[in-house]
């Protein structure tokens, strides 16, 4: 009776046959990876932008002596102590983030310099790590009127 040498599968085929399927599923993997970190930084852009939208809601909210005394410091640029806020929405919002430790949340306030009106200019800014380790971040900038 003859063999036929040819009929099974040497493990030479076998080695590289998984070679070959390693080497196309090191692109698919960081492309998936790629995907999935992309969309973790937009889920942060859009909590961050939220986070603004809330403070802005919330000066515009209270009256101009309440936000006035909430300034700080004595150069131009003030801080605003976000904490001292009233425990409306804005300090729940950013209490319920902190899951997301590397959000920090800044803001700025001063008198509108030679403005005939009494008005405050707040520019704020909320900043956060990126998935690749830089730093990105989101801010707005608004006037509150004393009417």
């Amino acid at each position: 009776m003859k063999r036929n040498k040819s009929a099974g599968v040497s493990l030479v085929e076998i080695i590289v046959a998984v070679m070959v399927f390693a080497m196309a599923s090191i692109p698919l993997y960081y492309a998936i990876s790629y995907g999935a970190s992309e969309e973790t930084n937009l889920e942060k852009v859009a909590i961050a932008n939220k986070i603004l939208a809330a403070f802005r809601d919330e000066i515009k909210n209270l009256d101009y002596k309440t936000v006035e005394g909430l300034m700080t410091a004595t150069s131009n640029w003030k801080t605003l102590d976000a904490s001292a806020l009233p425990p409306n929405s804005f300090n729940s919002l950013l209490t319920s983030q902190k899951k997301y430790k590397d959000f920090e949340f800044k803001t700025e306030v001063r008198k509108s310099p030679g403005a005939d009106l009494d008005s405050l200019e707040f520019k704020a800014a909320v900043s956060w790590t990126t998935g690749r380790g830089n730093t990105a971040s989101e801010s707005i900038a608004f006037i509150k009127v004393n009417n």
